[in-house]
């Protein structure tokens, strides 16, 4: 920092520079988890290790080979399937109107609401905690409701992964007091006189303002700091439109765990194994050659191309009179490597209560060959991670529609999103199945009544509250007590039709007979 710099420019510097207490221990594991998750190229470059006495050609050489299945990005992308095939339920009929727009646009992008938590939730399973930030485009010259609807103003939402939270701070409540963001930007406005150059800018949001600044390094290699907007721009929300992304919902502060914590390292195995496992697959395919030296003079052609060969891996041996031989990896080491492979990416799926997604020795094989009880255990831990992720995901969305209707000088007490709370495979025809056999059976009125509520709650998911009610209420009535003449539970016919002397019926075996009185 230099002497010459102002009183800011010495507070911006250090503000950039900050980092939350954990940022430190925590940036190299972030780096890693998502890394994984994206796979590439580069990543085997970073995290295929060398092995004893292997040469530098020969690590370049596997390195290049190297290949993995990404058991990562399959264990988040299961658990999203799992998690999003029954929709959350919205109450559209009692959103404001500023809601329902944002849930149909809620990214810069176009995406809705369902997509943008999809989202949402893959980064958290990634990351443990990304951030959200609830933003809208409208300028100062905005002022009335009238402005923003011909400008189209409005929300929209983006996550944030916390590499690029740097610090932040938090009040006795638990509730974000401001926080530090890095940012990327992009010099490309003009095509023809930009420079194209992807730079970083910071934005500091607190309760009430947000700043934005950017570095730059000047031709001495001095980094200087200088403001891209007002000082200050107020939003004078009242709180900080940035809400934490858990994947579950606990008590943390900086941090929270991911879904792939352990998934990422136990995949990293796997793919250093199976680089093994081609190492020895090569060795056994282009065999090592072993030749005695003692008939080759030298300074003879028969030398010089054997100290040729020799920098090609040819072992040279004492041997008189012995013939050359091939050496090659014994084949039990590979069978070792398959074992323990297939051993890790088991207890990778088992992890997650998906040990029924590989449980044939040949992963290929698309046959689950697990035991009934053991898909009940696994069900049980799927369906408990499910629901923690699922109540997460609900306090997230729930809290981005507080924010969004902030930014609408509005207020929302009332929770209008919730989640599934359980994700058995029971379908919505399972339920009136099992509402039929109930009452074949001549369960009790009240069973049978929470049976054809759960009925309600998934044929309309949608609905509003008073209406919901309404529904729930009618079944009193449509439960009363059968006629005894009819105990399947059917409207009985009107007493003047029964008594009708005229009136003829049909008996058990079809006959036609008359009715008497």
């Amino acid at each position: 920092m230099s002497d010459t710099d102002t009183p800011e420019q010495k507070k911006l510097k250090a503000l950039i520079s900050r980092r939350h207490p954990a940022y430190d221990r925590m940036a190299a594991h972030w780096t890693f988890l998502e890394a994984t998750y994206e796979g590439g190229r580069e990543w085997f470059e970073a995290n295929i290790h060398r092995y004893l006495k292997e040469g530098d050609t020969e690590f370049r050489d596997r390195v290049a080979r190297a290949y993995r299945f990404n058991h990562t990005r399959e264990v988040v992308h299961l658990i999203n399937k799992y998690l999003f095939k029954s929709p959350a339920s919205r109450k559209i009929d009692d959103a404001p109107e500023e809601i329902k727009r944002f849930w149909e646009n809620a990214t810069l992008n176009g995406l809705t609401i369902s997509q943008f938590m999809e989202f949402v939730s893959t980064r958290s399973s990634v990351s443990g905690r990304p951030w959200i930030v609830v933003d809208n485009n409208k300028t100062s010259d905005i002022q009335t409701k009238a402005d923003e609807e011909r400008n189209g103003v409005r929300c929209y939402a983006y996550v944030i992964s916390p590499l690029d939270a740097l610090d932040m701070a938090f009040d006795d409540a638990g509730q974000l007091l401001w926080i530090l963001i890095r940012e990327k930007y992009r010099d490309d406005d003009d095509p023809m006189n930009s420079t194209g150059e992807v730079d970083t800018q910071f934005r500091l949001w607190t309760r009430e303002t947000s700043r934005l600044f950017r570095t730059k390094v000047d031709e001495k290699g001095k980094v200087t700091v200088y403001e891209v907007l007002e000082a200050f721009v107020q939003h004078d929300l009242g709180l900080v439109p940035v809400i934490p992304g858990d994947h579950i919902i606990g008590d943390y502060t900086y941090t929270s765990p991911s879904l792939i914590d352990d998934v990422a390292y136990l995949d990293k195995a796997t793919a250093n194994y199976a680089s093994n496992l081609d190492a020895i697959i090569q060795d056994q395919t282009f065999s090592q050659l072993a030749m005695p030296a003692q008939a080759v003079t030298p300074g003879t052609e028969t030398h010089d191309a054997l100290v040729e060969m020799g920098t090609k891996r040819v072992f040279i041996y004492d041997g008189e009179g012995g013939e050359p031989k091939y050496l090659s990896p014994d084949p039990k080491q590979a069978a070792i490597i398959l074992q323990v492979i297939q051993r890790i990416i088991s207890e990778i799926y088992h992890t997650v209560g998906m040990a029924g997604e590989r449980t044939k020795q040949d992963n290929a094989a698309g046959i689950d060959n697990s035991s009934g009880v053991a898909k009940a255990y696994d069900f049980e831990r799927m369906n408990s991670l499910l629901k923690a992720k699922a109540a997460s995901l609900e306090m997230i969305e729930n809290h981005i529609n507080r924010v969004v209707m902030a930014w609408h000088s509005g207020t929302l007490t009332e929770k209008l999103v919730a989640y599934p709370e359980t994700f058995d495979v029971m379908s919505l025809f399972d339920e009136f199945a099992v509402a039929e056999q109930l009452m074949l059976v001549g369960a009790p009125k009240e069973v049978r009544r929470q049976q054809m509520e759960l009925v309600i709650d998934k044929l309309f998911p949608d609905l509003s509250d008073e209406l919901i009610k309404r529904l729930k209420g009618s079944l009193s009535d449509w439960l009363e007590e059968p006629d005894l003449e009819d105990p399947m539970g059917n409207a009985p016919a009107p007493k003047s039709d029964r008594a009708h002397p005229n009136r003829t019926r049909d008996n058990r075996q079809g006959q036609v007979t008359a009715d008497t009185e």
